[in-house]
């Protein structure tokens, strides 16, 4: 008997998923990683997916799970590239992205609490309405409260308000065995479900703070002849921000790559050809301050206030130069401000070896380090995109080398877990895993070291010492290597405009689309959204077998361009979604009754109503 049919006897009306196709759906995250690798080393395919809608459901999914022995993988919007919700060895996902209420405003105590799926924007827009707006968040502003909490924690206004942890009140967990707690960050195990990614229980419920909206926002953006310029004036500024009373909430970095890039989804040339540094500010005063401090710094070129705030106003769409692409691959670590312009010199000359030009983005998360993403542009259709996926992985090798640690582990950062955690902490960590899962279901085969099919032979490669043996190998000979694939593959060119089959390669996996559709708020079902449907466009594209079922998912559309405007590569969706119709209409007929359907389920849905209300 197969698992889903063994847990639905017992099950009630949890939702479980576990058809194949839309099982794929649920065996990936927004990383391009090819199937070959994937499917080689793991499987990647869970068993079933279940959608719980109480704590209750929680609980009975992780004893039928004790029970049989298997793994337990929670998942939010997958909106992170390292592989932390992708199974290693099929079980039960855990999907939390639907579990998304917002329980409960204080605005006397500035806090609120909410379910894990909870969206980041969902609560802005809340808040708002009661004077209040979130401290910090991801640039991902569309995925869940828990999968950031697990997964990462620094964001936009980290350098004022520091890690995600130090504006929880509480949270409630699950632990592996059933029990419920509610911990606060005084608590000895609240640090084992931060940063964790799920290892040791699963987060249901958030108390978060809020602050009040500020006064305004005054970005401001300043040019530097080189990377080397620009983190030398930062490293001034930090020196007298406590003196000057200086408060700006974001210090980002952008290198001329990142600018030139932006230009060309542009078609303009609205950045100079030079390095950049936005600061913004939210107060009146603080921005005076601000302005009398770069008055005294010499020959620093400030951009026009409209260039500033176009780079502000965009910071939520950091992967549109996927476009570009189509496809990006990057390394992000923590490293020393110190160090961060030497990184960036030889990032990028590593980059040069390959053929490949690396483009930097990075948040200065408090006095010391910088949270640094070093990307590059490639095509994961061509054969030298397995050329391009240890390059990734060397840029991570190359920073840890100078004094920084990898931003979250999952399986492809799993072999840096020593730049992460000492020898004492990774003890302790697998201590207290011992003790909460004894049957180890939480998320197994990652993190702490990854497991693998055939005997786990292929998982030595991502054993510390011999990966970094390896990578240090290939950071030597990369002059050599690189030539050589350059010489028989070529540079990857940029791209000018996007077609069908492009279009869908383009698609980031972000899961934005996913927070804002009325189709998948009433069905769950992550098929009838943009990433859904891009993914069954790929499908078509590679000759894959579709179902009559699964292509007509296509038609259960609102139209309502929400997936559009919020698009993290400003896809051109609604064109895609005519010309995909038209093809499913050619092959299978167009699901009329079906469609009257679906769009009366809409219009008598509660959850429907209220979104639009929310939005308002």
């Amino acid at each position: 008997m197969k698992l889903a049919e063994e847990f639905k006897k017992n099950a009630g009306d949890i939702k479980i998923i576990d058809k194949n196709e839309e099982k794929e759906m649920y065996s990936h995250d927004i990383g391009d990683v090819p199937a070959i690798m994937t499917k080689t080393f793991f499987e990647i395919q869970p068993d079933f997916i279940v959608q719980p809608k109480n704590a209750e459901e929680i609980k009975k999914i992780l004893a039928f799970a004790n029970d049989k022995k298997i793994p337990v993988i929670p998942r939010g919007a997958a909106s992170w590239g390292f592989g932390g919700v992708i199974p290693t060895k099929a079980g039960i996902v855990i999907d939390l992205s639907p579990f998304r209420k917002i329980l409960y405003l204080n605005k006397p105590q500035k806090t609120i609490t909410v379910e894990a799926g909870a969206r980041w924007s969902d609560i802005d827009i809340m808040a708002k309405k009661e004077g209040l707006c979130l401290m910090t968040y991801p640039s991902s502003k569309f995925s869940t409260v828990a999968g950031w909490i697990a997964t990462g924690g620094y964001g936009i206004n980290s350098f004022r308000y520091g890690h995600l942890s130090n504006q929880i009140v509480s949270m409630t967990v699950i632990t592996p065995s059933g029990e419920s707690k509610k911990i606060t960050p005084t608590d000895p195990s609240f640090a084992y479900f931060v940063s964790t990614e799920g290892v040791f229980g699963i987060i249901s419920e958030v108390n978060l703070k809020l602050r009040d909206v500020p006064q305004a926002s005054y970005p401001h953006l300043f040019y530097f002849e080189s990377d080397k310029a620009a983190f030398a004036f930062i490293e001034e500024f930090i020196k007298a921000r406590a003196t000057q009373q200086l408060n700006p909430n974001v210090i980002r970095f952008l290198d001329e790559n990142h600018l030139n890039d932006v230009n060309a989804i542009m078609h303009s040339k609205i950045f100079k050809k030079k390095a950049g540094v936005l600061a913004e500010l939210s107060s009146s005063e603080d921005d005076r301050r601000f302005l009398e401090f770069m008055d005294k710094a010499s020959g620093i070129e400030e951009a026009p206030r409209y260039v500033a705030s176009y780079l502000w106003n965009e910071r939520l769409f950091g992967m549109k130069t996927k476009r570009l692409g189509p496809t990006i691959l990057a390394s992000e670590t923590i490293i020393p401000i110190t160090a961060a312009a030497s990184f960036i010199e030889k990032a990028k000359r590593l980059g040069a070896n390959f053929g490949v030009e690396i483009f930097v983005d990075s948040y200065i998360i408090d006095e010391k380090m910088t949270l640094i993403m070093t990307n590059f542009l490639c095509d994961s259709r061509k054969l030298k995109y397995y050329i391009n996926l240890p390059l990734a992985m060397m840029l991570t090798q190359t920073s840890v080398s100078m004094g920084a640690e990898p931003y979250g582990l999952g399986i492809w950062n799993a072999p840096f877990i020593n730049h992460l955690y000492s020898s004492d902490k990774q003890n302790a960590l697998k201590a207290y895993k011992a003790a909460v899962d004894p049957n180890n279901i939480m998320n197994p085969g990652k993190f702490f070291s990854v497991k693998s099919k055939w005997l786990n032979i292929p998982a030595l490669v991502f054993r510390p010492g011999i990966f970094g043996f390896f990578m240090r190998i290939m950071i030597a000979l990369s002059p050599v290597i690189g030539k050589i694939a350059i010489l028989l593959l070529g540079k990857h060119k940029k791209l000018d405009s996007l077609d069908f089959e492009l279009t869908t390669h383009a698609c980031a996996k972000c899961g934005n689309c996913i927070a804002v559709c009325p189709a998948y708020l009433v069905t769950k079902n992550e098929e009838m959204t943009a990433k859904g449907k891009i993914a069954l466009a790929k499908k078509l594209i590679e000759g894959k077998k579709v179902t009559k079922e699964e292509a007509e998912n296509v038609f259960m559309c609102m139209h309502c361009k929400g997936c559009e405007e919020i698009c993290q590569t400003n896809l051109e969706l609604m064109t895609l979604w005519d010309a995909l119709e038209k093809r499913i209409e050619g092959k299978f007929g167009r699901p009329e009754d079906k469609i009257g359907e679906f769009l009366k389920r809409v219009d008598e849905s509660k959850d429907y109503w209220e979104m639009v209300e929310r939005n308002n």
